[in-house]
C-alpha cells in the first residue's frame, strides 16, 4: 500500500491519503485500518477471532493436511519420513492459535484455513463468452479452508482450457495451452496476499484471449509494481504466508511474478499484464491468437 499523506487539520479520518496511479485519493475506513495495522507491524489474519470455537477435528485436519503438502512437495523417500508430524505447538508458533489459560483462541488466519466461517473468503471462478464478462458459459464458487479453494479454482481453469497430447517416444504426455504453474501461481498468489479486510472475492476469470485473475487490495505496504517484478515483497498475512510456506505453495523469497513472467516466455505467449484497478491488483495471463476459443465443458 502506498505511504500515506496525512492533512492535520482535517484529522485521521478525513484527511488521510495515499498514492494511486500517480494521483492522491483520500483513504477509506479499510485502508486506515490496514495502515493502523501495518504501523505496529501486525497483520489481519494474526488478529484473534473472539467467540470463535477451535475444536480438534479442525486442528487435526489442518495438522494433517500441511504435513501431507509438505510430503508431497518432496520426491525422495528418505526426506518424506524426516518431515515432522505437524502438531498444535507449530499452529501456535506460527500464530494460527494463542493460549489462554487452558484455552485455545483462533487467529483470524486459523479460521481461514479450516472453515468457510468468513463469507468473503472465496473465490469466484467463470468462463466467458467473448472477451468481455456480457455473457456466462460456466461459473462456480469455492468456499472452505483457503488452499482447497486453490485446488479446485486451478481444476476449473484446467477444464477450461485447450490442451494437447505430446508423443516422446512410448510416452504420451498432456500439454495444456496455457503454462500450468503460471496459472497455480497466479491463483496462490492471489490468495495468499490478497486483503482480506476488503469483502470481495478473488475473481478467476476466463475468456477467449486471456485467463484474468484480480484479488481484493493493492500492493501492499508501498510497494510498487516495478519493484514487485524485480523480486521485491512485502508480506500483508503473515501467518497464511507461513504456512503456505511450510506447504511449499509459495517460496517466500518475492519470486512469484518473475516465475509467471518466465513461464509466458517458456510458452512464447504475450509478457502478463500486472495492473491495480481501485482497491484490487489484477493479473492477466494472454492466450495465442491463433488458438479457438475456449469452450465450456
Amino acid at each position: 500500500m502506498p505511504e500515506p499523506t496525512v492533512l492535520k487539520h482535517t484529522g485521521k479520518e478525513n484527511g488521510t491519503y495515499i498514492r494511486v496511479a500517480g494521483t492522491s485519493r483520500q483513504a477509506d475506513a479499510v485502508k486506515l485500518k490496514e495502515l493502523e495495522l501495518e504501523g505496529t507491524y501486525a497483520s489481519w489474519d494474526e488478529q484473534i477471532c473472539n467467540g470463535y470455537e477451535v475444536t480438534k477435528e479442525a486442528i487435526d485436519k489442518l495438522c494433517q493436511d500441511i504435513h501431507k503438502y509438505m510430503k508431497s512437495a518432496i520426491d525422495s523417500s528418505e526426506e518424506k519420513r524426516s518431515i515432522p508430524v505437524i502438531t498444535v505447538e507449530h499452529l501456535l508458533n506460527w500464530k494460527l492459535l494463542k493460549k489462554s489459560g487452558n484455552q485455545l483462541l483462533a487467529a483470524n488466519s486459523f479460521i481461514l484455513l479450516t472453515s468457510d466461517y468468513f463469507r468473503f473468503a472465496k473465490i469466484q471462478c467463470a468462463l466467458f463468452k467473448g472477451n468481455d464478462r456480457d455473457e456466462f458459459l460456466d461459473k462456480k464458487e469455492y468456499s472452505g479452508p483457503l488452499y482447497e479453494q486453490i485446488e479446485e479454482a486451478y481444476r476449473f481453469v484446467l477444464r477450461h482450457i485447450n490442451r494437447s497430447a505430446e508423443i516422446n517416444g512410448l510416452l504420451r504426455k498432456e500439454r495444456y495451452e496455457l503454462p500450468v504453474g503460471a496459472i497455480r501461481e497466479m491463483i496462490i498468489n492471489a490468495q495468499c496476499h490478497r486483503s482480506f479486510m476488503d469483502s470481495s472475492c478473488v475473481q478467476v476469470a476466463l475468456y477467449d484471449d486471456r485467463l484474468e485473475i484480480t484479488s481484493p487490495g493493492m500492493l501492499y505496504g508501498g510497494l510498487t509494481l516495478k519493484e514487485a517484478v524485480n523480486g521485491r515483497s512485502k508480506i500483508r498475512n503473515k501467518a497464511i504466508a507461513e504456512v503456505f510456506s511450510r506447504m511449499e505453495l509459495i517460496e517466500g523469497w518475492g519470486t512469484g511474478i518473475r516465475r509467471i513472467i518466465k513461464r509466458a516466455e517458456e510458452y512464447q505467449l504475450r509478457t502478463p499484464e500486472f495492473t491495480e484497478i481501485g482497491d484490487t491488483f489484477r493479473v492477466n495471463l494472454f492466450r495465442k491468437e491463433e488458438k479457438k476459443p475456449i469452450k465450456s465443458q
